[in-house]
């Protein structure tokens, strides 16, 4: 005996799916399963086919492409950004609408002079085959153009950079290159004074660091330099706290003061310094560290107050490394000594 073919025996199986279309008594009996199912395959069915058949129609679409200027007149450069999307009304088929909607193009504007038609232009760059343009809003666009130049400016490090004590910074972080070329609108790169940095953030430093950083896109792509991102480098050395005794001495003492003496004549100057190397004995034993009363001071005290205070100031050489330095009393009492007189005048008490 032959066996029925595969066509009759899905026939057949659909057949046993669906409900009769001559009622019976067995349909009393038929599960209530079965009869759902059919129904649910028979709407899957009609809107697959309704789907299919709609997708087939032309329809208008109304989409927002972005616009990028690839291209600007030589030697010109954009000084303010164009529009960044376009509305752009197409027509075409369903099933083409829905394979542009899934990649949207953009409007790639290759400016020959300073007005441009982005119709044009998206044509150009290519429209799916069926697809028609009808209308795009704005249609000509006038670009801000400015003489194009360059200038060489020194990176500027926007950092956020905790050290954990006793550790700390040695030298200001180091920036490999430190300075950029940039290229753009004149009217644009005249009032730059540095290129920014993404924001360096450092936490917990207890060693020394390096790490990539990129600039700072802050003109949104009108201006071009010539580098993308840096290196940052952190050198960190553990200091330590030192404390010394330092006479009070004062500068820039006229011609007609004999001298002046201080009470107390010796303050205690406490810093921090770094661990290793030469800095800590150096601290301790260079004459170059001093306590200073400036006289510009005693005569200020002595013009707008009774008071006979003035502030004691360090100082120390521009070479050796010292922080968070502080002078112990930070103010003194001074007595002036005159070249007629043989004992020092005291100051005005309160």
């Amino acid at each position: 005996m032959a066996a029925p073919s595969p066509r009759l025996a899905i026939r057949d199986r659909l057949r046993a799916l669906l409900p009769s279309s001559s009622p019976s008594a067995a349909d009393d009996e038929e599960p209530a399963g079965r009869r759902g199912l059919a129904m649910l395959l028979s709407v899957v069915v009609a809107v697959v086919m309704w789907f299919s058949f709609s997708m087939r129609e032309t329809y208008p679409l109304t989409l927002r492409l972005p616009v990028e200027i690839v291209r600007t007149p030589s030697g010109r450069a954009l000084s303010a950004p164009p529009p960044s999307v376009a509305t752009v009304t197409v027509q075409g088929e369903g099933w083409t609408l829905l394979s542009l909607m899934r990649d949207l193009p953009s409007i790639r504007v290759v400016a020959e002079t300073g007005t441009v038609d982005l119709g044009a232009a998206l044509q150009e760059s290519g429209l799916p085959a069926g697809v028609q343009l009808q209308s795009v809003q704005p249609l000509v666009v006038d670009l801000a153009l400015d003489t194009r130049t360059q200038r060489r400016l020194p990176i500027r490090l926007r950092q956020r950079i905790d050290v954990v004590s006793p550790f700390d910074l040695l030298r200001p972080p180091i920036l490999r290159p430190d300075s950029v070329t940039v290229t753009g609108a004149q009217s644009l790169l005249g009032e730059l004074q540095d290129w920014p940095t993404d924001m360096f953030v450092a936490e917990g430093v207890d060693a020394p660091l390096v790490r990539r950083i990129a600039l700072a896109d802050t003109f949104g792509g009108l201006l071009s330099p010539s580098v993308r991102e840096i290196t940052v480098r952190l050198d960190v050395g553990e200091y330590t706290e030192g404390e010394r005794m330092l006479d009070v001495e004062v500068d820039n003492l006229p011609p007609d003061v004999a001298g002046v003496r201080f009470s107390p004549a010796r303050v205690q100057a406490r810093f921090r310094v770094p661990l290793e190397g030469p800095a800590y004995n150096q601290a301790e034993n260079t004459t170059a560290f001093r306590a200073v009363v400036d006289w510009f001071d005693i005569a200020r005290v002595a013009r707008d107050s009774m008071g006979g205070l003035v502030p004691v100031s360090p100082r120390w050489p521009p070479g050796l490394d010292l922080r968070d330095v502080t002078i112990s009393p930070s103010r003194v009492e001074y007595f002036i000594r005159r070249p007629a007189q043989e004992e020092p005048a005291v100051a005005p008490e309160d």
